[in-house]
């Protein structure tokens, strides 16, 4: 059952997050994508969203999405033992979840994905796969979909499923906060969980006594950046931290102690964005890369 939400009557500020549309999974039969599947139902049901279970069938031609061509029947057969699996498997979790599969036909796994992502609330993808799973995080699939898709991209890492009871969010100041803060405080609320939100600088070499400066007024950015969104959710225990260090570096390491890491995604350096590219690649927990809808 979903949890109430902490936030006022005037709801939490625009995050660009979906209302209520479903929770989408890709899968591949692998065993990093039956990791998601798990990941995806326990996300769903504490939001109180539908499951949609979708596998993408590499084409070299160009079909309608949906369209599994001539060979339909063989392909469907092929595949439904994978989608039935993810289906069972998610309602052994939460037998009263809303599941729903889907077989497509793409010239990749990001474009099948993306197609039908667009009525999602969030994307869920695991860290290794086989097929167009496989290149998920070094090649261009993965990062396209987390760098390019306008929402949420999970990507489920880790081993554990045991609740830690923290969410962590990296804050770059030079951002817009709202994408990524907007998911991390409904992510924290959904879990009655603490949110960590982490903003990690360098100072320039040098730069000696001004550091001290330059770290207070950080202190005073982010406490600017999260003064209306402690003022929607007074319940939900938020704790600010400035530290000095690589971002990815300390990233990773917030995510041994963490149920979650969000980050946004600014595209620059790389589609992902470096600090995105570098988390996704070393944290310990799932990573949610969030851009705005718009």
């Amino acid at each position: 059952m979903a949890k109430p939400s902490p936030f006022g009557p005037d709801g939490p500020p625009s995050s660009g997050t979906a209302g209520d549309r479903a929770v989408l999974v890709g899968t591949d039969g692998s065993a990093s994508s039956e990791r998601a599947i798990g990941w995806a139902a326990d996300e769903a049901a504490r939001l109180g969203k539908e499951l949609h279970v979708l596998h993408v069938l590499e084409t070299p031609t160009r079909t309608a999405p949906g369209d599994t061509g001539g060979d339909a029947e063989s392909l469907i057969d092929a595949w439904n033992p994978v989608l039935r699996a993810g289906r069972d498997a998610a309602l052994r979790r939460h037998p009263r979840l809303k599941v729903e599969t889907m077989l497509v036909h793409d010239r990749t796994v990001a474009g099948g994905l993306r197609h039908y992502a667009g009525e999602a609330a969030e994307v869920v993808v695991g860290h290794r796969g086989r097929g167009g799973f496989a290149s998920l995080l070094l090649g261009s699939t993965g990062l396209h979909l987390a760098g390019h898709y306008p929402g949420p991209v999970v990507i489920v890492r880790g081993h554990s499923d045991t609740p830690i009871g923290e969410v962590v969010v990296g804050l770059d100041l030079a951002e817009d906060p709202a994408p990524a803060l907007g998911h991390a405080f409904a992510a924290a609320a959904a879990r009655g969980a603490r949110l960590r939100v982490l903003h990690a600088w360098r100072p320039a070499a040098g730069s000696g006594a001004d550091v001290h400066l330059a770290a207070n007024g950080r202190h005073d950015r982010l406490a600017a950046a999260l003064a209306p969104w402690r003022g929607r959710a007074p319940d939900l225990k938020v704790v600010e931290d400035v530290v000095t260090g690589h971002p990815v570096q300390t990233l990773a390491q917030a995510s041994a102690e963490a149920d979650l890491v969000v980050v946004g995604s600014r595209g620059r350096s790389f589609p992902l964005g470096s600090v995105g590219h570098g988390v996704v690649h070393h944290a310990h927990c799932p990573v949610a890369v969030v851009r705005p809808r718009d």
